[in-house]
C-alpha cells in the first residue's frame, strides 16, 4: 500500500487543509485569494508547456507538486469563502435594526417540540419601520398552533427574529455555532403571529421527497402500534432520529448500537448489494449494464433525498455511485480513491460539513473497517462457519471503534463497553429491518401487503429493542466522563497512522517517529499538569435556577452545586469533566446572615449573596473575566464580582 497510488487521497488532504485554514484567513479579501490561485495556475500551465517542448514525460521537479498542492489549498479556501454566509452583506445577520415583519419560505416539515412546533424558514423580504429590503438568511420558527406547514409555503411572520445566543458557561454545547454551520443564525418565537399567503415552487425535487417522507411517516404511524418500534422504524428507515425519546436513545447509545439508527453506508450498502444478488453487472452486455447501474444509482440518490441527505448517507451514496460508474466499464475501482473522491465532491458543495460529527464519524469508521479489520481477521481463522460469521462482525465493530474512539470520546465523553455484543444483535437486525422495511415503504399503501410487511418489520424491531435494552441493563454497560483534548485526538490519530503504516510497510524510521510522538505527548501532559498545579481559580456558573461553583486549587477541583439535574448535565458537568479526571472534592456551605459562606482551601472565606460573589478579606488581588458567547472576556479586578447573565471566573494572582 503506497500513498502515491491513491491520488484523490492526496488531493483531499490538501483541499481539507485549505478549508481548515479558512477561519484564520476569512478577514482577507476573497479577491486576493482568487488572484493568487490564478497566478499559481498560470505558472503551473506555463511550466507544463515548457516541459512538453522539452519532451519530458515525467514531472520530477519539486516545483510541480508544490504548485499543485498550493492550488488545492487555495481551492479549499476559495469554496469556503463562497459558502460562508458572513461574506454576503445582504444577510440578515448584518441588519440588527428592529424588524416589523418578514416574508419567508418554509424549507422543512413540522418538528414537534415539548411546548411548540419548530420549522426552518428562508427569509426573502424584510420589512423595517421605514424601509423594505430583500435579505437572505435562515430562521428557526417556534409556533403554537394547529396549522400544518409544508415545504414551499410562503408565510408572513410578524415581529423580529433574534440571534441565536452563544454558550454562557465554559465548554457548554455551542448551539449557535452548531446551527451557523447549517447556515441558520436566528430564531423566532412567533406563537400565532403569522399568516400563510402562498406556495412557492422553488425546489420541486427536494419538496417532492420531503412530502413523500411525510406520507411515509404518517403511514408508519398508522401501522406501527408499539411506540418504541414506531420510533426506531422512523430513525432506521428514514433517518428521523428526532422522534426518539430520551430513554430509547440512551439505551442504543449505551449499548453501542446508535450507528444503526443513523442512515449511513450500512443502509445504502444493503440497498446497493440487494440488486447484485439477482443480476451480476459483469455478466451482462455493456448497454444493459449501463442502464442497470444507472437505475441503481438513481435509486440510491432517491433514498438519500428521502432520508434527508445526512453527511453519512451522502458519503455512502457518492461512494457507491462512483463504484457503479467504474463498474460500467467492468473495472474494479480502488475503494480508497472512491472514498477520498466522494469526500472531495461533498466538501466542494458544502465545506462546512468537515466540522459535522456525522461526517467525521462516517469516514473514520469506514476507513477503520477497511484498514484495520483485515488485520484483525488474520489473527484468528475459525473453522466453524458460525464462529467465522461472529468473528467477522466482531472485527468490524472493533475496527470501527478503534478508528472513531477519540472523536466519540471528544464529543460524547462515553464508551460503550458491550459494543461487540450489541453489534451481533444490531447489524443482522438492521439488515432484516431494511429487507422488509424498504419494501414496506414502497408497498405500504397496498392494504394486504402493507399490513403484512409492517407486522414483520415491527416484530423484528421489537426483538432488536429487547436485545439492546437487555445490554443496557448489564452492569458497567458504559464508561462515562471520558475527556480527550484536541491535542490528545491529534496525537492518537498520528500514532494510529504511523502504526498502520508500520504494519503494512515496516521500517525503523516509523518506530523512531512513534517513540518521538509518545515522548512529545507525555511531555505535553506533564507540562499541562504542572501548569494546573499553579492555577488558583474560582468559577461561578450561569444557571437559570440555583447556582454552582468550582474552585481549582493545587490541581484539585472543589465543587458545590444546588441546581436541577438537567442544568448540571448540560451546563456544568462538561467543564468539570475537563478540569478533573480524578473526581471532585466537596465545598461545604455555611449559612450566615450575609448569605452562604464557603471556607476555601487557601483560607479565604467566599460569600455568595443575591448573585454577588465577595470575599471576607478586603483588597484581595484577583482578576475577573466573564463568559461572552463562548469566550472569556476580561472585565475588571476587584474583590467583589456580580454574577449577571454570564459565567464568571475569578483568577487569584
Amino acid at each position: 500500500m503506497v500513498f502515491a497510488d491513491f491520488p484523490f487521497l492526496r488531493y483531499l488532504v490538501f483541499f481539507v487543509l485549505g478549508i481548515l485554514l479558512y477561519p484564520h484567513l476569512a478577514h482577507f479579501s476573497k479577491t486576493n485569494f482568487d488572484y493568487l490561485l490564478s497566478v499559481f495556475f498560470l505558472v503551473y500551465v506555463v511550466l507544463l508547456v515548457i516541459k512538453s517542448f522539452k519532451k519530458q514525460k515525467q514531472l520530477k521537479h519539486p516545483v510541480f507538486p508544490v504548485l499543485a498542492y498550493l492550488q488545492l489549498i487555495l481551492l479549499g479556501v476559495h469554496v469556503s469563502f463562497y459558502s460562508d454566509f458572513l461574506q454576503s452583506k445582504d444577510h440578515l445577520i448584518y441588519h440588527q435594526e428592529p424588524i416589523m415583519g418578514y416574508l419567508a419560505v418554509v424549507s422543512g416539515q413540522d418538528e414537534l417540540k415539548p411546548n411548540s412546533i419548530a420549522n426552518r424558514v428562508k427569509v426573502r423580504k424584510v420589512y423595517f419601520k421605514e424601509d423594505t429590503k430583500e435579505l437572505k438568511g435562515e430562521v428557526i420558527i417556534y409556533r403554537k398552533d394547529s396549522v400544518k406547514w409544508l415545504p414551499g409555503d410562503m408565510v408572513w411572520i410578524e415581529g423580529s427574529p433574534q440571534l441565536i445566543k452563544g454558550p454562557t458557561n465554559p465548554h457548554e454545547f455551542d448551539y449557535r455555532k452548531f446551527m451557523a454551520r447549517q447556515q441558520v443564525t436566528h430564531q423566532h418565537f412567533v406563537g400565532e403571529r403569522f399568516q400563510k399567503i402562498a406556495w412557492v415552487y422553488e425546489s420541486p425535487i427536494e419538496y417532492f421527497f420531503v412530502q413523500l417522507r411525510g406520507r411515509i411517516l404518517e403511514q408508519i404511524d398508522r401501522h406501527f402500534e408499539d411506540i418504541q418500534a414506531n420510533q426506531i422504524a422512523k430513525a432506521l428507515l428514514l433517518g428521523q432520529k428526532k422522534s426518539l425519546d430520551r430513554e430509547l436513545s440512551e439505551a442504543y447509545a449505551t449499548a453501542g448500537a446508535m450507528h444503526v439508527l443513523a442512515v449511513s453506508g450500512l443502509h445504502v450498502g444493503i440497498i446497493y448489494g440487494f440488486f447484485f444478488l439477482w443480476i451480476k453487472p459483469y455478466r451482462i452486455s455493456v448497454r444493459k449494464r449501463i442502464l442497470y447501474l444507472t437505475g441503481i444509482i438513481l435509486l440510491i440518490w432517491s433514498y438519500a433525498l428521502l432520508t434527508g441527505m445526512s453527511p453519512s448517507v451522502m458519503r455512502a451514496a457518492t461512494m457507491f455511485s462512483l463504484m457503479g460508474l467504474a463498474q460500467m466499464k467492468s473495472r474494479s475501482p480502488s475503494i480508497f480513491n472512491a472514498i477520498a473522491l466522494s469526500a472531495l465532491i461533498i466538501l466542494v458543495f458544502d465545506p462546512q460539513l468537515i466540522y459535522a460529527v456525522g461526517f467525521q464519524l462516517s469516514y473514520l469508521a469506514l476507513s477503520g473497517i477497511l484498514l484495520i479489520q483485515p488485520l484483525l481477521v488474520k489473527l484468528w481463522l475459525p473453522g466453524n462457519r458460525i464462529l467465522e460469521y461472529v468473528w467477522q462482525i466482531s472485527t468490524v465493530g472493533i475496527a470501527a471503534q478503534i478508528a472513531t474512539f477519540p472523536i466519540s470520546s471528544f464529543y460524547f465523553h462515553m464508551f460503550p463497553v458491550y459494543f461487540l455484543l450489541s453489534n451481533l444483535i444490531a447489524i443482522p437486525g438492521a439488515f432484516l429491518i431494511m429487507s422488509f422495511g424498504v419494501p414496506y415503504m414502497l408497498l405500504g399503501q397496498v392494504n394486504f401487503l402493507g399490513d403484512w410487511l409492517s407486522k414483520i418489520t415491527e416484530s423484528i424491531i421489537q426483538l432488536v429493542n429487547f436485545g439492546v435494552l437487555a445490554i443496557q441493563a448489564l452492569p458497567f454497560s458504559k464508561l462515562s466522563g471520558l475527556y480527550l483534548s484536541p491535542a490528545d485526538v491529534v496525537l492518537y490519530f498520528l500514532l494510529l497512522g504511523f502504526l498502520l503504516i508500520f504494519i503494512y510497510q515496516p521500517g525503523k524510521k516509523l518506530l523512531w517517529m512513534m517513540a518521538l510522538l509518545v515522548f512529545l505527548g507525555g511531555s505535553y501532559r506533564l507540562i499541562d499538569r504542572i501548569s494546573d498545579l499553579k492555577k488558583e481559580e474560582l468559577l461561578v456558573y450561569n444557571l437559570e435556577r440555583g447556582f454552582a461553583i468550582d474552585y481549582l486549587y493545587q490541581g484539585k477541583l472543589f465543587v458545590y452545586d444546588q441546581a436541577e439535574e438537567n442544568e448540571l448535565t448540560y451546563k456544568v458537568n462538561p467543564n468539570r469533566k475537563r478540569q478533573s479526571s480524578a473526581g471532585f472534592f466537596p465545598l461545604i456551605p455555611f449559612q450566615a446572615e450575609e448569605g452562604v459562606e464557603f471556607l476555601l482551601p487557601n483560607g479565604y472565606i467566599l460569600i455568595m449573596r443575591e448573585g454577588q460573589v465577595s470575599f471576607e478579606k478586603e483588597g484581595l488581588d484577583t482578576g475577573g473575566v466573564e463568559m461572552d458567547s463562548g469566550n472569556w472576556k476580561e472585565i475588571f479586578a476587584n474583590d467583589s464580582l456580580t454574577n449577571r447573565d454570564k459565567a464568571l471566573k475569578i483568577v487569584f494572582q
